[in-house]
């Protein structure tokens, strides 16, 4: 009797062996604080119309029957045409994914107390949130990873851009997907 209970003993210990040794392990990732991101007292915004999403990062709003464009701040997203450059990688699914947030939406655009209130192509540099929600869209592409921080000038949110971009990064989203065809 001991032999047959060794023996089928023996049988599940080399089967349970042999399972784990093809069983993968997962591991938990590493979990990532978010930033904590103080938005403005939205009631003392104007709100705007958005008439077009030109690209990932910029927009035209309705000011008064005027059309402006306006250039998100703190981040940069691959650009679908460039005058100089061939299509970049992800740069439709950059424009798709900003479209879909604000098509057809109101928002709120607020300057940046540190930097310049227009870039070199005269168009409005701006923090833009949604108004039913008050989705920080600038934040938003960079944590859904169809942008990354820009951070050549310097901006309010830039280390918390910065966080947002290395989240996006660890949890593989949006360009930072891995097998991609470039």
């Amino acid at each position: 009797m001991k032999k047959v209970l060794l023996g089928v003993t023996f049988v599940v210990l080399v089967a349970i062996a042999f399972v784990s040794a093809d069983t993968q392990v997962i591991v938990a990732p590493k979990l990532v604080t978010l930033p904590v991101l103080k938005i403005p007292d939205l009631s003392q915004l104007a709100a705007y119309s958005v008439v077009r999403v030109v690209d990932g990062d910029t927009i035209v709003v309705n000011n008064k029957g005027k059309k402006v464009k306006v250039r998100l701040i703190g981040i940069d997203t691959p650009e679908t045409v460039h005058p100089a450059k061939p299509v970049e990688y992800y740069g439709k699914e950059a424009s798709r994914f900003t479209r879909n947030l604000l098509k057809g939406e109101m928002i709120y655009i607020a300057s940046d107390p540190q930097g310049n209130k227009t870039d070199r192509y005269g168009r409005t540099l701006a923090y833009v949130y949604r108004v039913p929600d008050g989705l920080f869209v600038n934040a938003e592409i960079i944590r859904q990873g169809y942008g990354h921080a820009y951070t050549r000038f310097p901006f309010k949110y830039l280390e918390e851009f910065r966080q947002l971009e290395r989240f996006a990064r660890k949890a593989e989203k949006g360009l930072w997907a891995p097998n991609k065809e470039k």
